[in-house]
């Protein structure tokens, strides 16, 4: 049987459909997760024009833990900086939390410097609220609306630049020999948002041949990469011993929704098992659609590996 990838709004949908208490929110978002993914396409249309990719996959560098973007500069990614913030910046101002600003939004994208550009890419994947606060009181912002706007607009352009580096269903430098070991994105050095586990794969050249699916892969939300993950470990800690990582899930309809959470350093990643879906959910919007399990993770003081705007409630 053939199965579908959805859209960012096809799974809100779904979601909404069982968890009609956060369609509100969900429905906010669509539109925003639809632009982002629309541009990213543009990004990589433009930079495989222009032959612009990652830097090259260093096998010893990755197996020392390094990310492709640590230490290294983002390529030239000439005006796409420009016009993904124009495009995006009108759609994150329909929020109504982000409607009235002391500075608004579009006139604060306008005004940064190449520089500060820079800084908040690195802001953004090294989730610095250091580097965060110091362009927020700079230009009269929260720190928590100029990381909602910077990851959106960040967010766009590395998705676009991953996807002009890498054919979509190629098997990732990352993934090879299990070289990538950390829990953090073998891309941007992000922690992820998201944890799945895979659909079993047969091979229809060979019907004996196939694979029982289940296996743990993490979903970088920032650069939209995933990459092969121990099931037991902690992706913070990097430690897998036994009962250290426990399943938060509700007790009916989990749809394969849970949170793993480690006893020892008391963080969480939201984890979905393809096996108990249907579809392929689009995985920012099944991100942001486990509300109600970040819920229970903050009541419980657990800590997101990647604080968003959805899981930062204080």
């Amino acid at each position: 049987m053939q199965v579908s990838r959805q859209s960012a709004t096809e799974t809100l949908n779904e979601i909404a459909s069982f968890r009609p208490a956060l369609k509100s929110i969900l429905d906010a978002f669509a539109p925003l997760l639809e632009a982002r993914d629309a541009l990213a396409q543009e990004v990589m249309a433009d930079l495989k024009n222009r032959q612009i990719t990652l830097p090259a996959c260093q096998a010893s560098r990755l197996s020392l833990g390094v990310s492709l973007l640590s230490d290294q500069d983002l390529p030239d990614l000439g005006d796409s900086y420009a016009k993904v913030a124009q495009a995006l910046v009108p759609q994150l101002e329909k929020i109504p939390a982000l409607s009235q600003l002391p500075t608004p939004l579009a006139q604060v994208f306008q005004a940064l410097s190449v520089e500060e550009q820079k800084t908040l890419c690195e802001a953004v994947c090294t989730n610095s609220p250091k580097l965060l606060t110091e362009l927020a009181t700079k230009y009269q912002l929260d720190t928590l609306v100029l990381n909602l706007a910077a990851s959106f607009v960040v967010s766009t352009l590395l998705r676009g630049l991953c996807k002009a580096s890498f054919e979509a269903d190629q098997e990732k430098p990352w993934d090879t020999n299990n070289i990538w070991q950390k829990g953090y994105c073998p891309v941007c050095g992000s922690y992820p948002v998201l944890a799945w586990l895979d659909k079993p794969v047969i091979d229809e050249r060979n019907t004996y041949l196939h694979e029982g699916g289940g296996r743990k892969h993490l979903y970088c939300g920032i650069c939209g990469s995933d990459w092969r993950f121990l099931r037991l470990a902690c992706p913070a800690c990097g430690v897998s011993q036994s009962r250290q990582i426990e399943i938060l899930t509700e007790e009916t309809n989990t749809h394969g929704e849970a949170l793993d959470w480690c006893t020892k350093c008391k963080s969480y990643c939201p984890t979905v098992d393809m096996r108990e879906r249907i579809n392929i959910p689009h995985l920012d919007a099944q991100a942001l659609g486990m509300l109600h399990l970040e819920l229970i993770a903050w009541e419980k003081k657990l800590k997101p590996l990647r604080a968003s705007f959805w899981n930062t409630f204080a």
